[in-house]
């Protein structure tokens, strides 16, 4: 079942988010416009930097950059983080908050669900990983981060967490009723790879941890996934994009392999695009699973980049 919807559990830590310095380090190296919904964020929770909420998630991502562990642990109501949102939405007065700014939220979630609603992500999900959630649900985010898309476990539910699209310089990011292709590549993305967590989660020792093939992948690439099972993972769900988004759209998944491969520095993509298109080949005649493609594909990178 998919769901677009609002959650209270990652506004909140949004919310948090935007009392850190986390807006901050959004910014660097290249400064970009903001939704107007997260810079009155910031400015709303800006007298409540130094609550103990602020400090707790403040400590969190100077020991790790990512904030997606963060949210997961949101979105799974581990305890500790659970009691200190509800403190900081308490403090920020964020429910009667969150409904005098109801409107651009309403917009968000009515623009993708438009957007989203005729694509069967489960299919996807069970083609590409043989597996998929009960509950799929979108999250657009208007707040922060405003520069990451973020795919997020909990028991059988899985969450795409996406922010409209950056626009150049100081402009604000591009509405989402006038950016269908983005929200589905995040969708099917974020999708993907929360369902790859789970099964490499499941399946400790499939990729080691590490590789000497890593170091010669682009260093902002290594920063976003820092392991070789999550650059794997990652570069997977390339190909999984560029098969899905051409069936959906002809050419769309060959344009973002095409921009991807340029902008990103990324030049073995066609070649994982081919191997994951022969993996989903060999998977519907009953000649692979996933479990056996993965090494098989870690193993293919390493001789690409070499």
């Amino acid at each position: 079942m998919l769901t677009v919807a609002t959650d209270s559990r990652a506004r909140t830590l949004s919310a948090a988010l935007a009392a850190t310095d986390w807006p901050d380090r959004e910014q660097r190296p290249l400064p970009r416009g903001v939704h107007p919904q997260a810079a009155a964020l910031r400015k709303h929770v800006s007298p409540l930097r130094d609550h103990s909420a602020v400090a707790y998630v403040q400590s969190a991502l100077n020991i790790d950059l990512d904030p997606l562990p963060l949210f997961i642990r949101a979105l799974n109501d581990e305890p500790e983080l659970a009691a200190h949102l509800r403190e900081f939405s308490a403090a920020a007065a964020l429910d009667a908050y969150w409904a005098a700014n109801d409107a651009p939220w309403a917009e968000a979630v009515a623009a993708v669900q438009q957007h989203v609603s005729g694509v069967d992500f489960t299919a996807i999900l069970l083609e590409a990983c043989d597996a998929a959630p009960a509950e799929l649900t979108v999250l657009p985010n208007l707040a922060y981060p405003t520069a990451l898309s973020l795919g997020i476990s909990a028991g059988d539910s899985s969450y795409s967490l996406m922010p409209p699209r950056r626009a150049v310089g100081e402009s604000q990011p591009w509405p989402f009723s006038d950016d269908r292709d983005h929200e589905l590549k995040l969708a099917i993305n974020d999708f993907c790879l929360s369902a790859l967590d789970s099964f490499l989660a499941a399946r400790p020792g499939l990729l080691p941890e590490t590789s000497a093939a890593s170091e010669r992948l682009p260093e902002h690439f290594r920063a976003a996934q820092p392991t070789w099972p999550r650059q794997i993972a990652k570069l997977f769900t390339y190909g999984i994009l560029a098969v899905f988004l051409n069936r959906i759209e002809p050419g769309e998944g060959d344009a973002l392999i095409l921009y991807d491969r340029r902008t990103k520095g990324l030049p073995l993509l066609p070649s994982v695009v081919n191997s994951v298109t022969g993996y989903l080949e060999a998977k519907a005649g009953g000649r692979a699973t996933l479990a056996d493609y993965l090494p098989r594909l870690a193993g293919e990178v390493t001789g690409w980049l070499a």
